[in-house]
Parts: structure tokens; sequence; C-alpha cells
């Protein structure tokens, strides 16, 4: 390792650290946020405004799939007060006391409060602290295994990797994973250090176990990273085994627990959230299955899985740099696998964090990716703190040998200015735009559009009966700004009769469709017709087509007829209009204050 040079400890070099990090953590949060982007954080954050109200584990995104168990299991739900069985506990319990404690602002009013929910920037605080507690766990774990100077690289590149600040704020539980992978980690490598100093590492595994049973409760897929993490604790702490397999021993119990609990809720431990692991051995994605009103699974192909997991893997290896944030160190990672270091503890976390990848992968393979990068099942970024550690100590071995002597600024720094410029290029091209734009239009800034314009859909709760619930290609996304019970459209038509008809048996009655963008989203024009909206073109063109002074008429039976635009945008020169948010409903409906 080369020489340590002063600035790596100096205070004031660690007191503009800290200050870019706060600013940039302000920056994010109250300047170009544009409110949550997250399905899932949406989901939970409306299950956690329930709790806050006292309402209990209730939520007003009501899965076809869910609502179908909770029929089996003879439990007479009602759309007004549906059980949650489907979303992991951990982010809406986190969520609920601080909700609690802005009880007044509970209720979503754009035009009071400004167009951006003051709780959605609450969850976009809690998400920056995370990935601040991230920076320093990660630090922690960088200055034992190496140096300060390695430490210090290693964090400054993680703070200007903008994907991490975008999933940060993006509402969605992987943020929440973030600091909870880091502290892992850094328990992990003093676990280790612990091993082959022949010291015991009791404390270590018990505070690991406990870090790991919160993670299996806060995303379902989390259960990769559990499995990931336990292996990547048997390689770094050889000897001591038996003691971190008693880490393995709390997700466990954790999973048991929370599969016991909802068996009594459903009559199946795996609740709601089962669609997702049988997604794993289909192909179809798991929307597909929670947007059934039964609760019948495809038949299970192998050679369709195996081509399954040969095309996903082919896809994210071929855009591997672009899934670990254009973050130039977790790519060095793979090259610090043929390194051996000089300390033995160093070289066995580098082979158990390579389970902890290998982990992600498989994950990955099986769930897939999600068409954006930060989204509800992107563990790469989650990769990224970690393997940033010895990426960071691979790039100062590397350019120590291609410059074993000088004191000139680049040869001592140049690989820091490299890696860390690099790695910022996301940043520099898009954050200043964005604080330019959040300066000049304050709260009134441009929303996640498409497909979610908050204040628009808001109104919808002033035009519905408080009996009455909604069809959304959206749920979370009613639900959660319009405060309103809403159900996922079926994936079939037949579904929807028999969803209404146990509606009615609860006495709640039907308002109508509420249909955004994501629906209609698809790259060829044949594909509205075979893809998961196939049997409602009725909903995904007729708003369209009204921009070309044309009907795209309902079926008959169908009697939601009534268009009410909630975004509608010009086309032409005959001021005709494509409704691309639209409410649909069977009559018209008087806005009440």
């Amino acid at each position: 390792m080369p020489q340590q040079p002063p600035s790596a400890s100096n205070p004031l070099f660690r007191l503009a650290f800290y200050g870019i990090a706060i600013v940039l953590a302000l920056a994010h949060v109250f300047i170009t946020f544009k409110g949550l982007h997250s399905a899932e954080g949406m989901e939970q954050a409306q299950i956690a405004r329930e709790l806050a109200r006292g309402h209990g584990l209730q939520t007003k995104v009501i899965r076809p799939h869910s609502w179908a168990l909770l029929e089996e299991a003879g439990k007479q739900p009602s759309p007004m007060a549906m059980a949650e069985i489907s979303q992991p506990p951990i982010q809406p319990f986190l969520l609920a006391p601080v909700f609690k404690l802005l009880e007044t602002h509970l209720d979503y009013r754009p035009g009071k409060d400004g167009a951006i929910y003051l709780l959605d920037r609450v969850v976009a605080c809690i998400g920056v602290v995370g990935l601040l507690l991230t920076l320093l766990w990660t630090h922690g774990a960088a200055r034992l295994l190496f140096d300060e100077k390695v430490a210090g690289i290693t964090v400054l590149a993680v703070l200007v990797c903008q994907p991490l600040w975008d999933l940060a704020v993006s509402g969605s539980s992987v943020a929440l994973l973030m600091p909870m992978t880091a502290l892992a980690v850094r328990l992990l490598v003093s676990a280790s250090l612990a091993a082959h100093e022949k010291q015991n590492c009791l404390l270590q595994a018990l505070l690991l176990g406990g870090v790991l049973a919160v993670m299996a409760l806060t995303h379902w897929l989390a259960v990769w990273l559990v499995l990931g993490l336990l292996l990547a604790g048997f390689c770094a702490a050889p000897g001591r085994r038996k003691i971190l397999a008693i880490a393995g021993v709390f997700p466990a119990l954790a999973l048991i627990l929370w599969g016991v609990w909802m068996m009594k809720q459903c009559g199946d431990p795996l609740g709601g959230a089962k669609t997702l692991f049988q997604s794993h051995l289909i192909s179809a994605d798991a929307s597909m299955l929670d947007r059934q009103f039964s609760l019948n699974m495809p038949a299970v192909q192998v050679t369709e899985l195996l081509r399954k997991l040969a095309g996903n893997w082919q896809v994210q290896l071929g855009s591997l740099y672009a899934h670990l944030g254009y973050s130039v160190l977790p790519v060095l990672f793979f090259v610090a696998l043929l390194h051996r270091f000089k300390r033995p503890e160093a070289s066995a976390v580098c082979l158990g964090l390579s389970m902890l990848a290998l982990s992600v992968m498989l994950a990955m393979g099986f769930a897939g990716m999600p068409a954006d990068s930060v989204e509800d099942s992107q563990f790469y970024l989650l990769l990224i703190p970690p393997l940033s550690v010895y990426g960071a100590a691979m790039a100062a071995i590397l350019w120590a040998r291609f410059f074993p002597a000088g004191n000139s600024l680049w040869t001592q720094h140049g690989f820091v200015i490299l890696v860390v410029g690099i790695t910022a290029l996301p940043m520099i091209n898009s954050l200043p735009a964005q604080i330019k734009t959040g300066m000049t239009l304050r709260g009134r800034v441009y929303p996640h559009w498409p497909p979610y314009v908050p204040d628009r859909v808001s109104v919808v709760r002033k035009l519905v009966e408080p009996d009455e619930m909604l069809f959304s290609d959206a749920p979370w996304f009613v639900a959660w700004y319009a405060d309103v019970p809403t159900a996922w459209v079926p994936g079939q038509r037949s579904d929807y009769d028999l969803m209404k008809a146990k509606a009615a048996a609860a006495n709640t009655r039907i308002a109508g469709f509420v249909m955004t963008p994501i629906s209609a989203r698809v790259e060829h024009l044949h594909e509205a017709f075979t893809g998961p909206y196939q049997e409602w073109p009725d909903l995904l063109f007729r708003g369209l087509m009204l921009a070309f002074d044309r009907e795209f008429p309902a079926r008959p039976d169908f009697e939601f007829k009534v268009p009410l635009p909630l975004v509608a945008v010009p086309v032409g020169p005959k001021e005709s209009l494509s409704l691309q948010m639209t409410f649909y409903t069977d009559r018209a409906r008087a806005v009440k204050e």
C-alpha cells in the first residue's frame, strides 16, 4: 500500500466531506425532490398512514390475489378495511410513529401545502439519513480492513454516486436495506478480524443476527441478501463458524414468527407475498399473479426457467456498469478477487463479499430487473458501498505500481481524481440543472410524469362517496395521494365482475377506474393487445383517441363511460385533448369540499 498522505486524516478534509454530504442531503430532500417514485414505497407509506390513524395493519391498495386469499380463508374482507398480507412490515412500522407526530398533515392538500406531499418529504428524509449512515459504516469497515486513505476514497466515491441518492429519496424499502447491508458488512469485518486474532466474536454474531432479522422483514427478496451475508460470514471468519451460525437463527426465527402470524390472517404462511416467490419459477412477472382474483399458478417449466435465468443474466451482465450506479470502484472489486492481500482477513472478507455478490446475481436472475434503474427490486445498488472498499484498495495498489515514486499531486492522487470524477459524471450531468429548476419552481417542482402527478389524482377523493372504491392500473399511487381504497385492475375481465360482487356484498360500490400512462406504456402498438392489459383496450385507447375526435366505445355492459380528465395534453390546432390520465366513472360528478 502507498504511504498515507497527511490529508487522509486532516480534520479539515473530514469537515469538508461532512459539509458536502450535508449539502447534498439537503439539496436532494428540499430542492430537487419531486415526490416518491417507488410503487412499493407508496404502498408501504399508505400502510404506515393507516397505522398512524389507529386502524391497525390495513391497506387501501387492494391486490386481487390477496383479496382472493382472504376470501378463501373465510375472512370476509371489506375493501374499506382490507387486511394487509402482502408487504413486509419493517418500513410501515418505522414510518408510522413519525406520521403520528405529523397527524395534522396526514391528508394531502396540494393547494395549501404545495405540490409536494409533506409525508413524501418525510420518507425521503429517512432515506437520506440511511445513506449517510451507509457512508459512516462503510468508512468504518474500510478503515479496519485497510487504512484511512482507502476509507476516504471509498466514501467519497459513494458520496458522489447519483443513483444511490435517487434510491434514497425514492421511498423504496431497498433504500432502507442500504444502511442495513453496510452495517452487516461492518460487523462481518469486525468478526473476521476477531476470528483471525483468535478472539471471541459472539457479540458481533449476535448483532449481525439482529440486523439480518430486520433485513428479512424489510423486503421479501432480502432473503437472498441474508443468505449471501451468512455465506460471507462463513468465508470471512474461519474457526468461528459455529458462532456465526447463531446469526442465521435470528432471521429464520423472525420469518417463522411472521409466517405463523400470517397463517392466522389468511391461512398461508407466505400471505400475498407468495406471488413474488412463485414468479421466481415461471417466466411471468409477479404483477400478473397479483392481478388474478384466484389462487391458480401456471405450471413450472424447467426449460423455461433455465432460459429465463440465462436471459436475465445476459442482459444484466451486459449492463453491469449501469446497474452498479456507473461507479468505477465496484467494477474494480472483481479485479481485487485476483489479488492476494497481505492480511489474511482482507482476503477472507473479499471472498465473503463475492458470495454476497453471487447471491444478489441469483436473486436478480430469478426475479428479473425492473424497467427503471432505481426501483423496488434493484439490489445491485446495494453492492456499491461494500464492493467499493476493495475497489479503492485495488485502485491504490495498481496506481502505486504505475507511479512507484514521486511527490506530485498526479502521482499520489491521480487515481482518486479519475475514479471519483468518472463516478460523479451522472451527478455532474443532472444535479446542477435539477437544483436550478428546484430553486426556480420551489414547491411547484415538476412531478414524476409520466406516470405520476399527485396533485391531479388527489381531486378524485373529492369526487367519490365514502362508501365507494376505485380500480386503477396504479393503485399504490391513487391510494397514497387520493386516500381512497383502490384495487388493481385484474388481468381477466371476468375477475372484475367477481370482485364487484364481493364488494357489493361488503356494502361497497365501485366509483370507477383511474387510468395512468402505466398501462399504455408499450414499445410497439400491437403489444397493447397482447400485454398485461390486453382485456381492457377501451380504457387504454379511449382517452388517447379523443385527441383525434374519434370515439373508442366501451363494452355495452361496462358502466363507467364518462371520462373525467385528470391530465389532458393538447394535440393539433383544433384544441383536441389527449386524456393521458383519466377517471372513468358512471356519471358526471361534482367536487365536494
